[in-house]
């Protein structure tokens, strides 16, 4: 981020939330919403920083180039719960997930290449395309795959169920600025705006496999903790892009 928005940083509040109230809650999405109003993204100092008018498309463009490396892990994760989960009943919804992300075998329509035709759109070089995945972005991407490989299948789900859904937002707040600021020639990018609604979906398949744990009350406290870490996780990774 530039110098001269560094004050939106140092004034941000970071989120502050309870892991213990989120079991007193009756339903997992009531869980869900108090770790979104906790970790509420339109307060988030990355999205304001993207929303200011000093900002410019090139730095916009080179705080987001890190990001297309998240996209590309992020169904390593959705795969380790998929490993995770006995049923194959409960699997079909993850099967589908993974598949989307990889374009369903098409490697043009994969989230790594339609996040790459994005970045080209705002201008990107290719230079910038194979710009090293940054320690920030690394450190989530190891975070999330190693929870989903060392916890139960109904956890992992929670937390990337989490990671989904506060997804939903973001992609709608950087698809309206991207229109609003004409970084990008309209139709020449369709990342966030697909995002914008296909993570809706992936969101509630992810939390729909968490609930029979969230039932239990042996178990509820695991999935709060994989609610509370997503939002944390996802949190901390835009902070330092």
């Amino acid at each position: 981020m530039q110098t001269l928005n560094r004050s939106i940083v140092d004034c941000a509040i970071q989120p502050m939330l309870v892991l213990q109230d989120l079991t007193y809650l009756p339903t997992l999405d009531a869980a869900v919403s108090k770790v979104a109003e906790a970790y509420d993204f339109r307060h988030h100092p990355y999205l304001i920083w993207m929303q200011a008018d000093a900002t410019q498309r090139t730095d916009f463009l080179n705080s987001q180039a890190p990001f297309c490396f998240a996209v590309e892990s992020f169904s390593q994760a959705l795969a380790a719960v998929l490993a995770r989960i006995p049923r194959v009943d409960d699997r079909l919804p993850l099967v589908e997930n993974i598949a989307e992300e990889h374009g369903h075998g098409h490697y043009l329509c994969s989230h790594k290449q339609t996040f790459r035709q994005y970045l080209q759109a705002l201008g990107a070089t290719e230079s910038t395309l194979n710009t090293p995945c940054s320690t920030a972005v690394l450190a989530f991407n190891q975070s999330i795959l190693t929870y989903c490989l060392s916890q139960s299948g109904e956890t992992g789900s929670a937390m990337l169920g989490m990671i989904e859904h506060l997804y939903v937002g973001i992609s709608s707040t950087i698809a309206s600025t991207l229109k609003r600021r004409e970084w990008v020639t309209p139709g020449s990018q369709s990342h966030y705006a697909v995002h914008e609604h296909l993570d809706t979906q992936h969101a509630r398949d992810l939390l729909s496999l968490a609930e029979p744990a969230w039932s239990e009350p042996r178990s509820r406290l695991q999935v709060a903790q994989g609610l509370a870490l997503g939002g944390h996780y996802f949190w901390s990774l835009y902070r330092d892009l």
